[in-house]
Parts: structure tokens; sequence; C-alpha cells
């Protein structure tokens, strides 16, 4: 491939020669090494994208994303693209369908539809049709050669094994080849005794123009790419990732009724007293350090971590998706809590409820909205950390049922009186030594 580096000069030659020739048997042939060297260019230009779209893919399998959330984000990525001139697909190597397009139309079409060859020789010389050759396991470079040869696109075919699929970014060799045109007509009209004066300008212009072109598309994919992960990441400090996904696609009035939810409340004992004893600087820092490793434990245990108020902290397990035993992790996470924070040389305590039932969540607001749920089950839980006991894991009765008595002790509560539900049966619970 030739370097862009030497754009300069070919430019150059290019045209000093051809009007020396006056258009004779040289300038055609420089002409089509310019063609050439536009379109390598555009090959690697078109590669460096292909790649950046497969890098993005692999990063969210690494993240934990499904097949259908990766395709929803890249379908995202490419709306608006003008497809008359440039874009980026994703094809199907199974059955050469197009599974992303910026033509949504064309999304579920077999690629066969747009009667194209591919020809990796970028010499126009034995092309094979493109549903054949979007089958090889290696990515490559070529043109497109569509309806006929009536049209060309430049495109890089950048394969993923591990799902089948191709990452295919085309642009249109029209540019280029009206770039070519206006330098012929420039030619034709020189003379040899503006040779010089026509060559330096010309050259610059045409590698002015190139690098200008390439730092666009280096700028926008850069950009595109980082912006993205930024809206992602804020997202999602914001609010689950599931429904954090669910917006992105647009959707609304995002709210859930769940039918089996464990929930957890915990709060600092005596964080009155604490904070008046205590400059609010080193509060701040107790409660940063103490909520990140809960943050930690929720991530370690599959908890959602729901909000923080104050020194209260509330986390949930079986929602935004279900679980089919979520007081199994919860219990666990609280004891793990309650553990970190006498391990700590702070000398306090938490009061930690556990409850689990029906509850509804969803995301309250449309500014500086929140994921929040609530239900009879959040209120008993909120009542059974109240009127726990300082480093211990207070559990209704739902709780104790669900844990089951092998590997787990508890401590009869009697019946608490609960503001809301009356007299309820309570526990204190401990891992069995």
């Amino acid at each position: 491939m030739v370097k862009k580096q030497h754009l300069a000069l070919l430019t150059f030659l290019a045209v000093f020669l051809s009007i020396l020739a006056v258009g004779g048997l040289v300038m055609p042939l420089l002409l089509d090494r310019l063609e050439r060297t536009y379109i390598e260019i555009q090959a690697d230009v078109n590669r460096r994208q292909a790649v950046s779209m497969a890098q993005f893919i692999h990063s969210r399998l690494a993240r934990g994303a499904t097949k259908k959330e990766i395709l929803a984000d890249f379908q995202a990525s490419i709306e608006g693209t003008d497809a008359d001139r440039g874009y980026v697909c994703l094809i199907d190597q199974a059955n050469s369908g197009f599974l992303c397009h910026p033509m949504q139309s064309m999304n579920g079409l077999n690629i066969s539809v747009k009667n194209a060859e591919f020809d990796i020789s970028f010499i126009r010389q034995n092309p094979i049709p493109w549903e054949i050759a979007i089958k090889n396991p290696e990515s490559r470079s070529g043109l497109l050669l569509i309806n006929n040869a009536t049209m060309e696109e430049v495109v890089h075919s950048e394969v993923i094994p591990e799902l089948g699929w191709v990452v295919s970014s085309h642009e249109n060799t029209q540019r280029v080849q009206d770039e070519i045109a206006s330098y012929r007509i420039i030619l034709l009209l020189g003379s040899a005794a503006f040779a010089l004066l026509l060559a330096f300008p010309v050259s610059f212009a045409g590698r002015r123009v190139s690098r200008s072109y390439e730092k666009r598309i280096e700028e926008s994919n850069v950009m595109l790419a980082d912006e993205r992960e930024k809206s992602d990441q804020l997202l999602l400090s914001i609010l689950p990732k599931a429904i954090a996904d669910r917006m992105k696609q647009g959707e609304k009035n995002i709210v859930n009724h769940f039918s089996k939810v464990a929930i957890l409340f915990c709060d600092i004992a005596g964080f009155t007293e604490l904070s008046s004893r205590n400059p609010a600087e080193k509060i701040a820092n107790l409660l940063s350090v103490l909520f990140s490793q809960f943050d930690k434990l929720c991530t370690k245990h599959g908890v959602e971590k729901i909000k923080t108020i104050g020194d209260a902290y509330l986390a949930a397990c079986g929602l935004p998706l279900p679980d089919m035993d979520p007081v199994a992790k919860i219990v666990p996470m609280a004891l793990e809590m309650r553990d970190f924070v006498a391990s700590q040389p702070w000398g306090i305590q938490v009061r930690i409820g556990i409850h689990v039932g029906e509850a509804a969540a969803g995301v309250i607001g449309t500014h500086k909205f929140s994921y929040d749920l609530w239900g009879d089950a959040v209120n008993v839980a909120a009542r059974l950390e109240s009127t726990g006991l300082p480093g211990k894991i207070h559990i209704s009765e739902p709780i104790k049922e669900s844990l089951g008595e092998n590997g787990w002790s508890y401590e009869d509560q009697g019946e608490k009186e609960l503001k809301g539900k009356g007299k309820v049966r309570t526990w204190l619970v401990e891992p069995r030594q």
C-alpha cells in the first residue's frame, strides 16, 4: 500500500509530467496511480474505522452485554449516516444477512440484494460475489462493484470470529473519481510554461485535502467513541444497566412490578451524635469509604444498589432482573457489611433490616431522575432496620423461611410492633458456627 506521505510527490508528478506531455500517454497512467493512492488511503481509513467498531463490540462483550444489546447500541451509533456517501454496517457471516444498516429497511435482508461483487485486488479483476466473499474468515479490504460496476465503494471487512459477525466500513469512490476528473481538466488546460507554477499548488492542495479528509474521519470516530463511553458510564452510575439500556432505546415511563424482591436497609447506629462530635469533612470521608465498600459488595453478590440517604443505604436483589433466590444473596452480603464496619477503627456499628416480598420499581422523574422502589415490603424492611440492634441483622419471618435451618442460627425477637403493620414476629440471624 502506498504511504500517505508519498501522496504529495505523486500528485506533483501527475500534474507536471502530464502538462509536458500535453495529455499524452503519461497522464492517464499517473492519474490511475493517483486514484489508486486515494483509494488505498481510504481503505486504510475504513480499516481503522471498522477495527474501532469491532473493538467497541469486544468491549461490550467483555462487560457482559448480550448480542441483542450490542446490536441495539451498534444500530444507534450508525443512525443518521448518509449511506450514499459512506457508512458502517454489521453482517452475519452465517447467512450473509444485514444485522445493522443505516437504512433500517435493509436489516434482515441478504447482502445479495446489493448485486455486488468484491475485488480484493483494487484493479477490478476477477471479482467474486459479495455474499461469497463475506464468508472469508480473514479481515480484508477491497473494492465493492455494485450493479455491474455502475457504482463502486471502498470496503474493509473486519471479522469478529467469536460472534460470526463482520463489521463492514464503506466509502463511495465517486468523490475520488470527481477529484481525479478535476485534475485531468487542469492538466489538459495547462501548458509547459506553467508546469512548475501549477504543479506545486495542485500537489499541495491534494495533500491538504487528503490530510483534512482523513483527519476529519479520525476525529469524528474518536469523538463518537469518547462521547458514547462517557454517556454510557454516566448513565450506568445512575441507573441499573438493564434500565439504562431500555432508556437508550427510547423507552419512557419505565415501571415494573416484581413478585419476589429481597430488600435491605442499613444505617449507622448513633449517627446523629457521631455527626455532632466530628467535622463535616471527617463524616463525609467516613461515609465515602463505607458506601464504596458496600457498592463493591453489591457487585460481588449480584445485588442492586438503589440509593443512599444521609447515613442510610438501600439495596435490593431480584430487580431489575428477577432472581430465583434473592435472599440467599442479600443475607450473606449483609453479614459482610456488618463485619466490614466492625473491622474498622471507627468505633461505630450498623443496624440492618431485611425483608422479602412484592415491590414496584421504576425511573422516577425526568430531571435528575433516579431508579427507586416502593411498596409494603420496602416499608417493612425499613421498620426492621429502625427496630433492630446495633451490629445485628434483623429479619422477617419470610426471610427466615427462605433461608431455612441449614447453616443458620436464629435468635427469636418475639413480636415487634412495626408502624403500619402491627405486631410482626422477627429474628436476628447469624451463620451457624
